[in-house]
């Protein structure tokens, strides 16, 4: 499908490892390769994790015509932020809080993702109060 994101997530002899968190349309898992390809459909959200021998990282991407050209996807996407280290973590709970209480983390607009890597860049723990206010505001 021409509008289609294919996540390429490799085997675990790579030297990273990736796992993406989206509504992916298709799952296929290629023996041969020890590969699996996930498909998100044009416009979806994507939170890729990154995993290096000395690094992590999480890229919030949006299947959409952009600059970046990030591993282990067959085209260049929109990157809508990123963020490394403990903010990794901050991420998933957040992700995670979102997808219990506020029907998913993944249907917002752009506007939400900048304000959610705002709240992921304040000091101490994840601000939940801040979270949830967000989310209410930039309902879809």
């Amino acid at each position: 499908m021409d509008g289609e994101l294919v996540v390429i997530i490799p085997d675990e002899s790579s030297f990273y490892s990736l796992y993406s968190d989206g509504l992916f349309s298709r799952k296929v898992y290629i023996k041969e390769t020890k590969e699996t390809y996930l498909s998100y459909p044009e416009g979806a959200v994507v939170f890729l994790y990154y995993t290096y021998p000395n690094h992590r990282a999480v890229s919030c991407v949006r299947n959409v015509p952009g600059e970046a050209d990030l591993p282990g996807l067959e085209k260049k996407v929109k990157v809508l932020f990123t963020v490394h280290a403990s903010k990794v973590d901050k991420l998933k709970r957040a992700v995670g809080h979102l997808n219990k209480h506020a029907g998913g983390a993944y249907k917002y607009g752009d506007d939400f993702y900048l304000r959610l890597y705002f709240i992921l860049q304040q000091r101490g723990k994840l601000n939940y109060l801040a979270l949830r206010n967000v989310s209410e505001r930039f309902k879809p």
